[in-house]
């Protein structure tokens, strides 16, 4: 079994488009977003966003995590798909609650008469470990309704359980997520082209050679769950070859808040939440990263080809640090490895917790 990662991405335009309508919503409410990143890169050096860039980068403080969140459903009712990541180590009681909620989705995915499978890490999980990684953030289920009855009577199910909000690709149902306690189901529509099999999730169309229906039945005590077609082919292909092998923790503990991703017309826009810490400031992406708190704040609106928005006083600061020698173009800069504010994830959330525990 091969898979594919297809990345769509929108015209230079939509950027800058996407960027005012989703500010235009956050300064209703008086949240400080501040560009970062390669935004704030593009911006400063070439006075507008890199043409090669379709991330929007923006960084939220504590005092507007919750405001931030609280506007998920607001960009849904106007077009965008929305993602809320979390890092850290859940506890045992949360992991217990995750693994009900498979068990009880399974069991009315079977009573809907509606076929599906596990895709994400709990997957992998539960096929290698017969139990929840304690970082598990969300979990993912791949269905495929015989038709818009059944998909109707799914979602009547699932809003019993708890919040459902939709997404769209023109006009069809594109994905759909369930939010209960502590938790959420992103549920993705099983595709079948010639491209291939599988789904898409924001900008991301992932794609097998081989179907991944019909799902095969795993038991775990008296309760199930549901694997893909050829399961172990499947998590070969998109895990790699050192699936079998259990990740080592990362973090030891704490869990926080990551970010919110929005994702509308091939444009990425990050709410990325930063954490300040006396003359430091972290944050995750998913790897961590810290930057002196000068190269953020204060800030102050500035006057772009995309609007108004709040810049860093000294963005020269965050750029010096985060990137080295920022005036010279690179368009192979990988964030995640290249950074050279890159630290140990559980450094950082050490530096979170002890501030949080003294306030």
């Amino acid at each position: 079994m091969q898979y594919t990662l297809n990345k769509i991405y929108s015209d230079y335009a939509n950027v800058h488009q996407i960027c005012r309508e989703v500010l235009d919503v956050s300064n209703q409410s008086a949240i400080e977003a501040v560009l970062i990143g390669g935004s704030l890169l593009g911006m400063v050096r070439d006075g507008d966003f890199l043409p090669w860039d379709k991330d929007l980068d923006f960084a939220v403080f504590e005092a507007d995590f919750e405001a931030t969140l609280a506007l998920e459903s607001s960009y849904r009712e106007i077009g965008y798909e929305c993602r809320v990541h979390h890092l850290g180590v859940r506890s045992p009681k949360e992991l217990d609650a995750g693994l009900n909620l498979i068990f009880q989705v399974t069991n009315l995915m079977k009573e809907r008469a509606i076929e599906h499978c596990l895709i994400g890490g709990a997957l992998l999980n539960l096929y290698r470990d017969r139990a929840l990684f304690a970082e598990t953030d969300t979990l993912g289920i791949l269905i495929n309704p015989e038709d818009d009855d059944h998909l109707d009577n799914l979602l009547k199910s699932l809003r019993i359980l708890g919040d459902v909000s939709l997404s769209y690709s023109n006009k069809h149902i594109k994905s759909m997520m369930l939010v209960i306690g502590q938790w959420r189901v992103n549920f993705f529509l099983y595709i079948n082209e010639e491209k291939g099999f599988g789904w898409r999730d924001l900008n991301c169309e992932h794609w097998f050679d081989q179907p991944l229906f019909p799902a095969q039945n795993y038991a775990i005590g008296d309760c199930c769950y549901f694997g893909p077609a050829n399961t172990e082919a499947f998590l070969l292909a998109r895990f790699g070859s050192n699936w079998q092998a259990k990740p080592l923790a990362r973090f030891s503990e704490g869990r926080t808040i990551g970010s919110m991703q929005l994702y509308k017309n091939g444009v990425m826009f990050d709410f990325i939440m930063h954490y300040v810490r006396g003359d430091k400031t972290y944050w995750f992406e998913p790897a961590a990263n810290v930057i002196s708190t000068k190269g953020f704040l204060p800030c102050s609106l500035k006057s772009t080809t995309a609007g108004e928005m709040l810049f860093p006083d000294y963005p020269e600061i965050f750029l010096q640090e985060h990137y080295g020698d920022w005036k010279v173009p690179v368009k192979t800069w990988n964030g995640a490895v290249d950074n050279p504010t890159i630290i140990p994830v559980d450094d950082a959330m050490q530096k979170i917790l002890q501030i949080e525990v003294t306030q």
